[in-house]
């Protein structure tokens, strides 16, 4: 039997003296390793861009939550900075009326105040 095997051998590589089908065993493994990491590569950049996506998201979800505080929070001074310039008118109303008072009680003295 060792003899047909070597007599095998020796078909096998006089048939095939520039060894194609090794190159051709070699080449499919090689096409398959590579075919496995674009796979890969491919696996890990989804994962990526759905991991980046998600957090986008949350983040765009959370500025809208924070966003309505905003919200709240301008319409919140808008009141206050409307109490305040209410106040302010009214000062100017009371320092008005004082004026007017100052104006009242200065001609009351000039005309009742003897000696002036």
């Amino acid at each position: 039997m060792s003899d047909s095997n070597n007599h095998t051998d020796d078909f096998t590589d006089n048939d095939d003296p520039l060894q194609l089908k090794d190159l051709a065993v070699d080449f499919d493994y090689l096409m398959f390793k590579i075919k496995d990491h674009i796979s890969g590569l491919a696996e890990l950049t989804h994962k990526s861009v759905t991991t980046k996506k998600h957090l986008i998201e949350e983040d765009y979800f959370k500025q809208q939550l924070q966003l309505d505080s905003q919200l709240d929070d301008a319409d919140s001074m808008l009141k206050e900075c409307s109490e305040l310039e209410m106040l302010f008118m009214k000062l100017g109303q009371l320092q008005t009326f004082v004026e007017d008072f100052k104006t009242r009680l200065s001609k009351l003295e000039t005309h009742f105040v003897p000696g002036n």
